[in-house]
């Protein structure tokens, strides 16, 4: 059982994938809207780690006849062995069982597996292997407003059958990266299950008769409700033991046990233990918040700190969740090995506790990022790019060069490819003419790093620092480490503080910022809405670095159409300012001035929110307060004045919002339509354009 996002080179979870199919296993991708290219994928990934793989053409779409045709039962019965792929999961329980009745196919997959062979899924494909089955929901919807009767609501919490291949308890997937354990702890109560078990992202849960066996990239946690104290009413709940268990890490089903890997040490107090509460404070359901508080408590000093907690809260319903987890004495095991330079994690028997509560809006919980906000010399810059400078043009480039100074610190810690990553950035500053050097920082050696009085001062000797592109979230998390900020950011901070100019590449300038959009595409927005649960169907904002507090930053935006996910952001988290990056362009922040300055080829897009007249959550769409500006390269936006210096009211940057507003009305319309209402097109371009319908205005007016 694979948690999604199962990575071409993730070759443990492959190779495991072909050793116990014996090499030979059929692909059905009934989950996907895109089974045939989705499936054909996986094949060829399977293929290229040895194994022979066929996509079975049996769809949702083809149900009704492909499921009985005697011709693919029989070529699912040749493999022996069936991966089903990422989706929907209950595109698969429909393909497979019809009007209350188990097709061929599906008394062909017992078959198989009933005489040895694998059964095995990634995502959705995880998602049915238990009987019960959870179909939808986000872990703050399923604790605040409970099991959800619209089957059109793609946030709405709600369970069903799965297929029981797995008999030892309920499942989840997309676990620790979607903040999941809420709906997790809801759905096992629902369904009265003492045992569950959640599957991150590009990780996987071999199961072998009673024994389990974690494979992969982050790891499994496994939730055991058999003692638990519930309330009458809702979901509040205390005493479920909590345990994450890491790669090579096992688990005894029949006992609800888990079972350390033979290289796990148990950790010792020192002076680097963490000895009170997290500083950063995080949405509970945000990705990989309860991750990082249970590794924090692994990692702390139980004389002075054994418990801590994470907050989550629901503005329509105006309920506050309290999500806490305790490291009680004697009987938590806290664990570590070193693999490669990288400190492998394990936690076992912490306690968690669940509480609900009503809480007026105007005392809601907010974030923190870092422990206090940059102080800038007026000199500072922060430079943000709205895609990889490494193609842009070389008149484009000049501008981006006069912002560095050498020596140029890279660190490609956003990049799950860091190194490969950071080499081709320091050989172009290098062709470049300016002197560079790599900075070897990533998620898996931060720890390390964080250590190293050496490297500590190699970043706070650099002329300048360029982080590049990949992941926020993977920044995030290496930077904000265990939900603190870490000796590296506080030296990055320290040297932007000192006048070093920060250079924020895609993800990076987005995570930036006090806020960042972590996930989601327009459509997805428009349809879906903002939401701080990872979980969440519609674009989804967590907490950033806090280098500056001007808005939310987005990136590659006029060619991913990024209008729409940008505008509904800043309305969701009561935003000011969005700021659009446009691709071989961005944005320079001058100290504390609150100006924009744009350089590159295109400019940047600046979205002004009178956030008391927006209102875009859905089906509904105002986009009355909204104003868009365009800043081309060379002249500034005044935050202030809320105007830029030189405003093309008839050429390139109309067109330029012509186009991003295009955009936003096709994405707006390919949304479902129980997601949305008529719009007026030419009332809505005349609002999001304003500043274009008037003459233009001094910069001071």
């Amino acid at each position: 059982m694979i948690g999604g996002r199962l990575e071409s080179d993730n070759q443990a979870l492959f190779d495991a994938l072909r050793l116990h199919s014996q090499g030979r296993i059929a692909v059905l991708a009934m989950a996907s809207r895109y089974p045939e290219e989705v499936g054909q994928e996986l094949v060829e990934d399977f293929q290229y780690y040895g194994a022979e793989a066929e996509l079975i053409p049996l769809f949702w779409e083809n149900r009704e006849t492909a499921a009985f045709d005697p011709e693919l039962v029989d070529r699912i019965a040749r493999y022996g062995s069936i991966f089903f792929s990422g989706g929907d999961q209950s595109r698969i329980v429909e393909t497979l069982i019809q009007n209350g009745e188990e097709t061929p196919a599906l008394a062909c997959i017992r078959r198989c597996h009933a005489s040895g062979g694998l059964v095995a899924g990634t995502s959705a494909g995880a998602a049915i292997m238990s009987g019960p089955m959870i179909v939808s929901g986000t872990s703050l919807r399923a604790l605040s407003a409970g099991l959800c009767q619209d089957p059109e609501d793609e946030d709405g919490f709600r369970v069903g059958s799965g297929l029981g291949f797995f008999s030892w308890g309920l499942v989840d997937q997309h676990f620790l990266a979607r903040g999941r354990i809420g709906r997790l702890l809801a759905a096992s109560r629902e369904l009265n299950q003492n045992l569950a078990y959640g599957v991150d992202e590009n990780s996987g849960l071999l199961v072998q008769g009673d024994r389990g066996t974690v494979i992969g990239e982050t790891g499994v946690i496994l939730l055991d409700l058999r003692k638990a104290r519930f309330d009458v009413a809702g979901y509040d709940m205390r005493d479920v033991r909590i345990s994450y268990l890491d790669d090579g890490d096992g688990i005894d089903f029949a006992r609800g046990k888990p079972l350390p890997a033979v290289d796990k040490r148990r950790v010792r107090v020192n002076r680097g233990s963490y000895r009170r509460p997290a500083p950063v404070r995080r949405h509970a359901f945000s990705g990989y918040a309860i991750h990082d508080l249970v590794l924090r408590l692994a990692e702390g000093d139980p004389a002075h700190y054994r418990h801590d907690s994470a907050l989550a809260y629901d503005e329509e319903r105006e309920v506050q969740v309290c999500v806490e987890i305790e490291r009680p004495w004697r009987r938590a095991r806290n664990l570590r090995a070193m693999r490669a330079g990288e400190i492998r994690y394990s936690a076992y028997g912490f306690d968690l506790h669940l509480r609900s509560s009503p809480v007026p809006f105007d005392q809601r919980p907010s974030e923190t990022a870092t422990v206090l906000p940059p102080d800038p010399v007026p000199g500072a810059r922060l430079v943000l790019l709205g895609n990889s400078p490494l193609k842009w043009d070389a008149d484009h480039v000049r501008p981006l060069l006069e912002h560095l100074v050498e020596p140029v610190g890279v660190l490609a810690t956003a990049s799950g490819q860091g190194q490969k990553l950071a080499r081709q950035y320091a050989n172009w500053l290098e062709g470049q003419g300016l002197a560079t050097e790599i900075l070897d920082i990533r998620l898996e050696n931060i720890e390390q790093a964080s250590r190293d009085r050496a490297l500590l001062r190699r970043i706070g000797s650099m002329g300048s620092l360029l982080f590049t592109g990949g992941d926020q979230r993977r920044l995030t998390e290496a930077l904000l480490h265990c939900a603190e900020a870490t000796p590296v950011l506080h030296e990055v901070v320290s040297a932007y503080e000192r006048g070093v100019p920060l250079v924020g590449v895609a993800a990076a300038a987005s995570a930036f910022a006090g806020r960042m959009i972590a996930e989601g595409d327009s459509e997805s927005a428009l349809s879906f809405g903002g939401s701080e649960d990872a979980g969440g169907s519609g674009v989804v904002i967590e907490r950033g670095i806090g280098l500056t507090s001007f808005g939310l930053i987005d990136q590659n935006f006029l060619n991913r159409h990024r209008l729409g996910r940008l505008l509904v952001a800043c309305a969701s988290q009561h935003s000011h300012y969005g700021f659009g990056l446009c691709e071989e362009s961005g944005m320079v922040i001058h100290g504390t001035e609150r100006r924009i300055e744009a350089i590159g080829k295109t400019g940047v897009i600046v979205a002004a929110m009178d956030q008391q007249k927006v209102s875009l959550k859905p089906p509904h769409f105002n986009p009355e307060g909204i104003r868009l500006n365009f800043v081309e390269p060379g002249s500034s936006f005044h935050l202030d004045t809320v105007a830029a210096d030189a405003m093309d009211h008839s050429g390139t940057a109309l067109a330029l919002l012509e186009r991003a507003i295009a955009d936003l009305l096709r994405d707006y319309k390919s949304g479902p339509a129980a997601s949305r209402e008529p719009i007026d097109e030419l009332a809505l371009r005349d609002s999001l354009l304003f500043e274009y319908q008037r003459p233009a205005q001094p910069a001071d007016h």
